[in-house]
């Protein structure tokens, strides 16, 4: 395909995760991002929150950023938020995507409902690139990659605006 058909085609949806691109071991996440990853597993978005504060922590950390308190607990949140920022990637750059073909792709910073400032960096699945927006509502859902089915990723797919 020419790059000037490319401008006028609509681009298709990613429909799952990116393969061949590196996942985390889970054996060896530290016990500080553990709850993410099993929270995942059991098809919940749990994000980190200071026992003393209160206040939402991503990514995870072993200290409180705001009153420095080193006791957490894990959260379930509700997995909704909005598109706080987005690129869509055309050139690859990690091999795997390059002989997959995977591409375009987009990579999006999730602001969940939950706090102001609390971001998770996905993908949204389900949508042209083209059609994602700043401010978009958006939902999490959990899918297991392709390359290691015991790791469950975190992606988010548009909700309905009535």
């Amino acid at each position: 395909m020419t790059q000037q058909s490319e401008r006028g085609a609509q681009s298709q949806p990613m429909t799952r995760p990116l393969e061949g691109v590196p996942l985390p071991e889970l054996e060896r996440v530290p016990d500080y991002e553990r709850g993410f990853w099993e929270g995942t597993q059991a098809g919940e978005l749990r994000i980190q929150r200071c026992s003393a504060c209160g206040l939402f922590r991503h990514l995870p950390t072993p200290m409180c950023p705001e009153c420095s308190s080193l006791d957490y607990e894990w959260t379930t949140v509700s997995g909704r938020g909005f598109v706080y920022s987005y690129v869509i990637v055309r050139h690859p750059v990690h091999q795997a995507i390059r002989e997959k073909e995977q591409t375009p792709y987009n990579v999006c910073v999730i602001e969940l409902e939950e706090q102001a400032d609390l971001r998770i960096c996905s993908n949204v699945l389900h949508m042209a690139p083209e059609d994602i927006s700043i401010d978009m509502p958006v939902r999490a859902t959990f899918v297991p990659a392709s390359d290691d089915p015991g790791v469950v990723l975190p992606v988010f797919i548009p909700v309905a605006q009535s």
